[in-house]
């Protein structure tokens, strides 16, 4: 009798809101459905003014390749006193390098380009330390093309604040300026490289547009280098960009509407995971071009290319890889298996771990443990285990999260709070981050993702589920009187967030529905969560009161200061999983009460 009323209740609680969870839900989905056309709209391509993003000359693109020739590129370099930079340099070609009209370097060698993706960088392979003075720096580069595959020159200065480009000129007007930051001159012939780096040419030594200079009677002009268009999506937010974006949290909200669309048997909501995946698929190779040969390397979807970073392989395969287990039969199988497996590889055998097995990152600096990268891999490596049919593969993959779970843990989880600090480094493990809330929120779900996928007598089970309740137990010692949570989840004063209170309320709604945690007790947490959420959701399905995307920082100043945002992809995500969870608290009590 007790449990009937409670049932009861709890379906008292939920009617009393607007709709039931399974229609907000799908009204979020609509939103998000009606709002991503899947195209990109093409933009100029414009460079950044700053030299720590990586700059690139290609005269091949602009002048052909004929063999035996020489180009110029002129800059310049703003300083804000005397000081020293460390230049990195690649080069295709024979190059030599002037700052103020000094030579400061020289390379004779044709090579290939070298360069390593990073994280969220690229280094390059030579460097060299320049000198600066006070204001406008002249620079030239001068280029000598033998026969090589392409003629192309990188340079950029990662260790400093420094702007680059024609700003400062008064030749050009600033929207000219905007296009590029070099002036280009070329393809003048000679013999070989040593008459091109011995020759005194007058176009090096006058950067006067409006003159047409002189060599073996034919002219030559300073102009900019061939103009790039570049990808860009329709409607563009200012912070989070668009629905249909190549990262986790775009990859999320479409896992989200296929699990919706599972649940509904609605095909609307199966079409949009389709409708993502298959578009991924079709702008990887253009994104790849864009990249790889024209170096826009700043331009939309670019981690789309040789990016090792959770962030942009494991959490952005999974609506590829639910869709896999799921669906046996559909025309796109063999490309999201081949998508699928080329990132199985890249978890598998080339993510960098710590000793103890978990994840970890190269930024801010080597071997930095993140929480999100919970969120970021173990859902991926659950979901390998439920796709092989292998009963050896499945148990090493389960395992492996299983075995991650407590590595992280033991690298961010604070048994004094019961809370995750959002980072870690290893060289410092003294410096601690805050407990910010959706970091929190991250860890906590991919708890439960590994709790889903283990089998109740692994070895392992007990310890993780030990750990889940503790940070429940935490976490609802924290939450609000309006239900929510707050950014930084132990400072009453920090602002109530939407996504990591989404999370957290899935966290608990998950522990009852499956049997971990006691309904009488937890049911109503879930639904003072959900009820204050609902709140935050407008009518047409709209989200408000994201935060939007966040580095790491020990100030918690910085996660406090980062701003609230509408409809982030981030916090779609986290309603959208919430609300399924609720659905399903909502229907196991109205199943209860009618038995």
């Amino acid at each position: 009798m007790k449990k009937i009323f409670c049932y009861i209740s709890l379906l008292l609680s939920i009617n009393c809101f607007s709709q039931s969870p399974i229609e907000t839900t799908k009204k979020v989905a609509d939103y998000i459905i009606n709002n991503a056309p899947f195209e990109y709209r093409f933009d100029v391509f414009k460079p950044s003014h700053l030299l720590s993003s990586l700059q690139v000359i290609n005269f091949g693109r602009t002048f052909g390749l004929q063999a035996n020739s020489v180009a110029f590129a002129y800059t310049q370099i703003e300083a804000q006193r005397d000081t020293a930079i460390m230049l990195e340099i690649s080069n295709s070609s024979a190059l030599q390098l002037f700052v103020n009209h000094k030579k400061v370097l020289e390379n004779t060698n044709a090579n290939n380009l070298k360069f390593e993706f990073l994280e969220r960088s690229v280094v390059l392979e030579k460097k060299v330390q320049i000198s600066l003075r006070k204001g406008i720096n002249e620079v030239l580069l001068k280029s000598f093309y033998s026969n090589a595959t392409d003629w192309k020159i990188l340079l950029q200065c990662t260790n400093a604040n420094i702007k680059i480009g024609l700003m400062n000129m008064q030749q050009l007007d600033k929207a000219t300026a905007e296009l590029s930051n070099f002036l280009v001159a070329g393809n003048i012939p000679v013999a070989n490289v040593n008459e091109a780096f011995s020759r005194d040419f007058e176009i090096a030594n006058e950067t006067v547009i409006a003159k047409v200079f002189n060599y073996n009677n034919k002219p030559y002009t300073w102009t900019l280098p061939k103009i790039e268009l570049t990808q860009n999506v329709i409607n563009p937010q200012p912070y989070w960009g668009s629905f249909y974006n190549y990262n986790y949290h775009t990859a999320g909200v479409a896992w989200a509407i296929a699990e919706l669309g599972n649940i509904t048997k609605d095909t609307s909501y199966k079409n949009y995971t389709t409708n993502y995946c298959n578009f991924i698929l079709k702008a990887k190779p253009f994104v790849s071009y864009q990249v790889k040969e024209l170096w826009q390397t700043n331009s939309v979807d670019n981690l789309i290319v040789n990016t090792p970073l959770l962030d942009f392989t494991s959490a952005p395969a999974m609506p590829f890889l639910y869709k896999l287990i799921t669906e046996k039969n559909f025309a796109e199988r063999d490309a999201y298996n081949n998508f699928f497996q080329q990132i199985k590889q890249y978890i598998f055998k080339q993510q960098i771990r710590l000793p103890g097995g978990n994840f970890t990152r190269e930024t801010p600096e080597k071997y930095t443990t993140w929480v999100d990268d919970m969120f970021m891999g173990l859902p991926f490596v659950t979901h390998c285990a439920a796709e092989t049919n292998d009963p050896k593969e499945k148990r090493k993959y389960q395992d492996d999260a299983a075995k991650q779970v407590l590595a992280f843990a033991d690298v961010l989880f604070d048994k004094k709070d019961s809370l995750f600090h959002h980072a870690r480094h290893s060289s410092r493990p003294e410096v601690q981050y805050p407990y910010w809330l959706r970091a929190n929120g991250w860890g906590l779900w991919a708890t439960t993702e590994v709790l889903k996928c283990l089998p109740k007598d692994h070895p392992s089970y007990n310890k993780i589920m030990a750990l889940y309740k503790a940070h429940i137990t935490s976490l609802i010692k924290q939450q609000d009187v309006s239900g929510l949570w707050h950014n930084i989840v132990n400072i009453p004063t920090a602002k109530l967030e939407t996504s990591g209170s989404a999370i957290i309320t899935l966290a608990i709604a998950r522990g009852v529905n499956e049997g971990w945690l006691d309904k009488n007790i937890y049911s109503p947490i879930a639904q003072k969560g959900w009820k204050a959420l609902c709140k935050n959701i407008e009518p047409d399905g709209q989200v408000k009161d994201i935060i939007v995307g966040s580095f790491t920082s020990e100030d918690y100043h910085y996660y406090e200061n980062q701003p609230l945002v509408k409809n982030d992809s981030h916090g779609m995500l986290c309603v959208l999983m919430c609300g399924l969870e609720m659905n399903k608290l909502v229907v196991d009590a109205s199943n209860a009460v009618s038995k």
